[in-house]
């Protein structure tokens, strides 16, 4: 089996963005298609980490943040479901895993 490594990330931002959609002709060009807009939605995520010594020693994010003191992931998602399901401030385990080529 493959080595694992599973962070807890705390969601601290979705930006949800529209933009036009474009599409290719028969003759190849490129044109505008009015009738459909992609929405993106851009979300930042950060390390888990507890403030106080105190907290620190009794909490599953201290013993996250001990072994990740600092994480950044940032992605685009366009699948509407997904982006749905995120809360900002809610944390998420985030599993690593090696994939093939």
């Amino acid at each position: 089996m493959k080595p694992v490594m599973t962070c807890k990330l705390q969601l601290h931002n979705i930006e949800t963005s529209r933009s036009p959609e474009y599409k290719v002709t028969e003759d190849r060009q490129v044109i505008l298609d009015q009738t459909k807009e992609i929405r993106s939605h851009r979300v930042s995520f950060g390390a888990v980490w507890e403030g106080t010594t105190e907290r620190q020693a009794q909490s599953e994010n201290a013993i996250f943040g001990e072994q990740t003191p600092c994480a950044e992931f940032k992605a685009t998602i366009k699948n509407e479901a997904v982006a749905a399901l995120l809360v900002p401030g809610k944390k998420y385990y985030v599993t690593f895993t090696e994939a093939p080529d």
